[in-house]
């Protein structure tokens, strides 16, 4: 199989692209006031440490 390699540029696109889903699913799973499952909680955690990872990332390509 023959894979194509991304350059820089378009792989930085992909994690901004990637940033700005998970911003808009935090939104959707934003635990209000209100009592949050265990799911959600975790849920919550996750993403947040997913964005801090894509985070570090772009901070490395500049």
């Amino acid at each position: 199989m023959i894979t194509t390699i991304q350059n820089s540029a378009s792989w930085t696109d992909t994690l901004k692209a990637r940033k700005s889903y998970l911003t808009a699913l935090m939104k959707v799973v934003d635990i209000k006031a209100g009592k949050a499952s265990k799911v959600q909680a975790l849920t919550v955690n996750l993403i947040k440490s997913e964005m801090s990872h894509i985070e570090s990332q772009l901070k490395g390509r500049k």
